[in-house]
């Protein structure tokens, strides 16, 4: 069971934080900036701040993504981050 781990910047673009890959994955996501007022939100290539879902600062938020999947992340502001473990 392969696992990965990594930090992804984030500012007010949309930007993809966890890809495709070849079977289905747990995608296990926090706000990566813990002390700072930037919000995250995470959704589809088309996500927004309006339409996302708020990652906390303090939990973990995990989704199961099929083998096709994306996810994406824009932040509130510039200078955000998302801690990102993969799990197939």
């Amino acid at each position: 069971m392969p696992v990965t781990s990594q930090s992804v910047s984030v500012g007010t673009a949309v930007v993809e934080i966890s890809g495709p890959s070849i079977r289905s994955q747990f995608v296990y996501c926090q706000d990566g900036d813990y002390d700072g007022d930037t919000l995250v939100y995470i959704g589809g290539s088309d996500v927004t701040t309006s339409t996302g879902v708020k990652l906390s600062k303090t939990n973990t938020t995990v989704f199961q993504t099929n083998a096709d999947d994306s996810l994406y992340a824009v932040c509130s502001a510039e200078g955000g981050s998302v801690r990102v473990v993969n799990v197939q």
